[in-house]
């Protein structure tokens, strides 16, 4: 009887395997997410938006792990709008 070893390496995939108990597994690891920015009111809307209107998207963005970056950083650009237009609106009521 032979012994298994513990640990192998494909390389036709690159992965590397662990045995336990009797098979193989591949060591598989998720990747944590870059930081954690709140997301606001629209970036609540924009990903309510894709889950209903484009949920091919909506699951790249889920599956890469870019979700809550995009969904922050496009509740910060709409902020951002929305404080411009809000200023030239007081300005051109004050003139």
């Amino acid at each position: 009887m032979t012994t298994l070893k513990n640990l192998l390496h494909d390389s036709n995939n690159g992965l590397d395997y662990t045995l336990v108990n009797d098979y193989y597994l591949p060591n598989l690891t998720a990747a944590a997410p870059a930081e954690r920015n709140p997301t606001g009111r629209w970036g609540r809307l924009h990903k309510r938006y894709l889950k209903e209107q484009h949920p091919v998207r909506y699951n790249q963005l889920v599956l890469s792990g870019e979700l809550g970056n995009y969904l922050a950083k496009l509740d910060r650009q709409v902020e951002e709008q929305l404080a411009l237009i809000i200023r030239q609106m007081q300005d051109g009521a004050v003139r």
